[in-house]
């Protein structure tokens, strides 16, 4: 009798334990159930972090060895993405010098360049975007830098995986142009000439990722400012597009997904959308 409670005891030590090792959140998730034989597995990165901030542990490693593939946003491994990318943000006869009057060209550019290192007339001919792409290699403090994704990729090599995206270059511009041009040289021009303040948001910003709650990091974009049209076009309509991509995808194959934090938290976020198709999203202690 006594022999029964000590094993119902250590049995229950055990299971308590095992719990406990389950976070009620994390940035890696398992994707199970509804008839998969395989586990696939979701991971949310930051674009650019400090390199002493982002590492691959063995157990993020082992899951993406598991699969059977890798998953971007984008195919990560395409000789041509810069040379599509930079196609598309070609403005087609407009400049940001035009876009802006003569004195706000004038305190933006030499801003830009006090910053970058770059004159603001080298970009003249494209979108915002690169610019501001710029301006966030810059908004971080630390001297090495890293992009979780191409981490990813270096280890999908590694363990020789099929390299894959979920959208095509020209499906993330559509995104990106769904916000007016007037409408983006405005934020571009608050974003050079308050960028002590951005320098704080993104530092905010980095410092809630590393809790690993997605949604804690959907709150504080909301908090932040995100508005409904930006949310709508750059994350709700995009999650709305991968949902049933992925369920297609893990369907034929198990599959390692890493896309923008942003997209897993939140109402109609990649897990919200996947949990409503019948799948188990289960946070990844790593």
């Amino acid at each position: 009798m006594i022999r029964c409670v000590m094993a119902a005891f250590l049995l229950l030590t055990v299971i308590n334990a095992s719990q406990a090792q389950v976070p009620k959140s994390s940035l890696l998730w398992e994707i199970s159930g509804n008839g998969l034989a395989q586990p696939s597995y979701l991971f949310g990165t930051f674009h650019l972090m400090c390199k002493t901030d982002f590492s691959i542990s063995e157990i993020l490693e082992s899951k993406l060895k598991a699969t059977s593939q890798f998953y971007g946003e984008l195919k990560m491994d395409d000789p041509q993405l810069q040379m599509k990318l930079m196609g598309k943000m070609s403005m087609n006869g407009k400049t940001l010098q035009s876009l802006l009057n003569e004195n706000d060209f004038a305190a933006v550019s030499a801003k830009f360049q006090s910053l970058t290192g770059y004159p603001l007339l080298a970009f003249n001919n494209f979108k915002p975007f690169l610019s501001m792409s710029m301006l966030t290699l810059k908004s971080l403090t630390c001297a090495e830098t890293v992009q979780p994704e191409t981490e990813f990729v270096g280890l999908a090599k590694k363990w020789n995986l099929p390299i894959l995206g979920l959208e095509t270059v020209d499906d993330q511009m559509n995104a990106i142009d769904k916000e007016p041009i007037d409408s983006q040289i405005i934020s571009f021009k608050k974003t050079i000439l308050n960028f002590d303040s951005v320098k704080t948001v993104m530092q905010q910003m980095s410092d809630v990722y590393r809790l690993r709650d997605v949604d804690s990091l959907y709150s504080f974009m909301k908090q932040m400012g995100v508005d409904d049209n930006f949310e709508t076009a750059m994350l709700t309509n995009r999650n709305e597009k991968w949902a049933p991509l992925i369920k297609e995808i893990i369907t034929q194959k198990p599959s390692f997904f890493a896309v923008g934090a942003g997209h897993l938290g939140g109402p109609n976020g990649v897990i919200y959308l996947l949990r409503k198709q019948g799948y188990r999203l289960t946070p990844v202690k790593y």
